[in-house]
């Protein structure tokens, strides 16, 4: 899903994780028309053609969104600019246009998501077009410790290309989660780059811990979604496709049949009161113990940790905020003790608050 590309160098100031009312931040179009630049495009016919109303680069434009529609449509006429649905970040490794419908084509009719992602890897291997350039690309399986992890490592040496790289792994996940119409929740992350100046990128994707200077660029996730079957056919692709980049780089598309989304949304953003309890959230859901616990490990994940993952991603929305202090935050989502929220934060991101920040 490389086709979407330099989110690695944006100053992103609100989490993903919470709604962004179908509109993107201006900072997205922005590093877009910047991509084009870096490759003498055409601003200008880039911007006609996606039939934008204005110049994002021109410090006179003043709006402080762009509707989903129109970034899609910005990212699909780049692609067509560049010819390319890699964005250019990997030079050895182009990706024709059409190349990611066809590999989602391949992956429709899987019998779950493992065949699926195997399959694109298969497609990738015999169709993407390399100039010599070195590829791991592998989905590999721990029945120990319950966790599937899918890599990809380019044989390029630039940062950038390997902070794109794990970019783009989060976006695939984003679309398996479609297919399966679950929520994949990224348990850790390796990249094999330097950690970056600018780090708004790659959180922007990954609230989870990251670990530089690996071996490989590599994704992790609980194994039971593996076993899902994919819900989707070619007409819903096909209607996914026109908002794709929306999708896929801003905003995953909620699916009613994910439990887990279902309990997001009970929970909301406000933690400052108690949280239900697992009893109260049976009856919510209208489900018995037994069939939620089925659900929860179906879908990888427990109670527990979706309550933990909301914390999270309002404890960062919240960090991002100046003049709220860490022990405002920490009240904010629940957390009496600061030195008690330093250490779940630290334990769900790998940082404290305050390097996080």
């Amino acid at each position: 899903m490389a086709r979407y590309q330099g989110v690695q160098h944006l100053r992103v100031k609100k989490s993903t994780t919470h709604s962004y009312n179908d509109t993107v931040p201006m900072e997205f179009t922005r590093a877009l028309l910047v991509q084009a630049r870096a490759y003498d495009k055409n601003v200008e016919a880039i911007l006609q053609a996606a039939r934008f109303p204005f110049d994002p680069l021109r410090q006179s434009a003043q709006t402080a969104f762009v509707s989903r529609e129109q970034y899609s449509r910005l990212c699909v006429e780049l692609v067509r600019a560049l010819g390319d649905e890699s964005g250019g970040v990997m030079p050895d490794v182009r990706t024709p246009v059409g190349t990611t419908r066809l590999i989602l084509l391949s992956m429709l009719n899987s019998a779950d998501l493992a065949a699926a992602i195997r399959r694109a890897i298969e497609f990738n291997a015999a169709c993407r077009v390399r100039r010599g350039a070195e590829l791991v690309n592998q989905l590999t399986v721990d029945n120990e410790h319950k966790e599937a992890t899918l890599s990809y490592l380019h044989g390029d040496d630039a940062p950038d290309v390997q902070h794109s790289v794990l970019c783009n792994l989060a976006m695939w996940i984003r679309v398996c989660g479609w297919l399966i119409g679950q929520h994949i929740d990224i348990a850790r992350a390796t990249c094999a780059g330097p950690q970056p100046g600018m780090k708004a990128g790659v959180r922007h994707f990954f609230p989870c811990p990251v670990a530089y200077e690996q071996p490989v660029n590599s994704v992790t996730f609980s194994v039971r979604h593996l076993e899902a079957e994919l819900v989707r056919d070619e007409a819903q692709l096909h209607e996914f496709l026109k908002l794709a980049p929306y999708h896929i780089v801003i905003e995953p598309q909620v699916s009613h049949l994910s439990v887990t989304c279902r309990i997001r949304a009970i929970l909301g953003n406000d933690f400052c009161s108690e949280l239900p309890s697992f009893e109260e959230l049976t009856g919510l859901l209208n489900m018995s113990a037994r069939t939620l616990r089925r659900r929860l490990e179906k879908e990888g994940t427990s109670y527990q940790r979706i309550k933990d993952n909301a914390r999270r991603d309002e404890a960062i929305t919240l960090l991002s905020r100046h003049g709220l202090t860490v022990s405002e935050v920490a009240e904010r989502v629940g957390f009496s003790d600061p030195s008690a929220f330093h250490r779940s934060f630290k334990k769900w991101t790998g940082l404290s608050p305050g390097s996080y920040r």
